[in-house]
């Protein structure tokens, strides 16, 4: 069976280069799911046999609640114990306390089984579980998915999103290109970079710790779903080369460059997405971005330390390597954007999901935080779901980050 896996998984690799691999593991992990291959047996094939559940357990675990709920009485008793943290209307009180209004019943009554059952950590709510009666939960969760479901402040549709994330990336255009891909010397390519690295910049020029004039006034109106946002569409652009370097020589670059490919990678292709892809870089801003380094106007220890004492005609040399590698190589993966992981998350959680043997919730409009939390908790087993846990064994926290965001600041559908 593992066998089998890792080949089917490195087809999928081959016939779409350029994906990052946890996307390639993801979408095998789904086509199993849904082809009814067993949980079992793919988890084995994963490595998570601690997680594993027996064919009849997960089919257990699907079963849609057969009690039908009285959402009049569910108001009395969701007034008396769960509008504190979930309120009445059925908005959560804080980040981390999802919203309940217009939540499938179904989901609702699942989900305080597995608190009951202690297959999902929360004092609270295993002990409320443990007070409810069947009927007074079906009761419940009849009242809360009667209810109108809550749109988040400036939500948007998918398309609105989009053109949004245009509106505000249209400010960066005179300095890095339309789609991210500068033409002027000096300034950056942002097409292509990793989303991490270009939030962390974002918020380190509008905390100051990255100091530029022209930089810190462009993110100074920017909140941090707005820099989320503008790092995701940058990422999903493809980075064109800048052409042949203006100084320096690549092939004397190439050598120095050794000790730069621990973090960068051996030609600029970065596999950490906290650390830039220098590969097709311009190269008179890799010269810039060096001397910043070593001089401590741009502040970070490591950089400094492993620039410390190049010479001019080094930093020129290096920069030119980078310059002239192709910024899109098969082993330079692309960072997945917010609509690519959620075309995925669709195919379950969408709205338009009726299936009764599917019983999961309904995510747009939802909060970011509880997103974060339960994706997290599922990934890393603290959550009991097999098919879940097998989804978000991929997904990095930054993946998870992008995730929340897109579908917290999504109007129902």
């Amino acid at each position: 069976m593992c066998t089998q896996f890792y080949r089917r998984l490195g087809r999928l690799a081959r016939m779409r280069p350029g994906k990052p691999w946890n996307a390639h593991l993801f979408d095998l992990t789904m086509e199993l799911i849904m082809t009814r291959l067993s949980l079992s047996a793919l988890l084995l094939a994963l490595a998570l046999g601690a997680c594993s559940k027996a064919p009849d357990q997960a089919q257990t675990e699907a079963a849609a609640p057969d009690a039908q709920g009285d959402s009049a009485a569910g108001k009395v008793l969701a007034e008396a114990k769960c509008a504190s943290c979930h309120g009445l209307d059925g908005r959560g009180s804080t980040g981390d306390i999802p919203h309940l209004a217009g939540q499938k019943a179904a989901y609702m009554e699942h989900a305080m089984q597995e608190y009951i059952n202690g297959k999902r950590a929360h004092a609270a709510l295993q002990q409320l579980g443990k007070e409810l009666t069947g009927k007074e939960l079906a009761d419940i969760a009849a009242y809360y998915a009667g209810l109108p479901r809550i749109v988040p402040a400036g939500a948007a549709s998918a398309a609105e999103a989009a053109s949004k994330i245009q509106q505000t990336a249209a400010t960066c255009t005179a300095c890095h290109g339309v789609d991210g891909n500068a033409t002027m010397a000096g300034y950056p390519t942002l097409a292509g970079q990793h989303a991490p690295y270009l939030l962390a910049s974002l918020q380190a020029y509008k905390s100051g710790t990255r100091k530029d004039a022209s930089m810190a006034g462009q993110v100074a109106r920017l909140d941090t779903p707005a820099m989320e946002a503008l790092a995701n569409y940058y990422s999903s652009q493809t980075a064109q080369g800048r052409g042949q370097p203006t100084g320096g020589d690549p092939v004397a670059g190439e050598p120095l460059s050794g000790k730069c490919g621990a973090c960068h990678g051996g030609k600029g292709h970065s596999s950490n997405p906290d650390y830039p892809n220098l590969a097709g870089q311009d190269y008179a801003y890799l010269v810039k971005a060096i001397k910043a380094y070593a001089d401590g106007s741009r502040d970070n220890a490591v950089m400094k330390s492993m620039v410390a004492g190049m010479k001019d005609q080094d930093i020129q040399h290096v920069a030119a390597f980078y310059a002239v590698q192709p910024p899109n190589a098969d082993v330079a993966a692309k960072v997945m954007s917010a609509k690519d992981w959620a075309d995925r998350c669709d195919k379950c959680h969408s709205a338009k999901n009726d299936n009764p043997a599917m019983v999961v919730p309904v995510i747009e409009g939802q909060q970011a935080a509880y997103i974060e939390y339960a994706l997290k908790a599922y990934r890393d087993g603290k959550r009991e779901q097999s098919a879940m846990h097998a989804m978000g064994m991929p997904l990095t926290d930054a993946d998870i980050s992008v995730i929340a965001d897109y579908y917290a600041n999504m109007a129902p559908r």
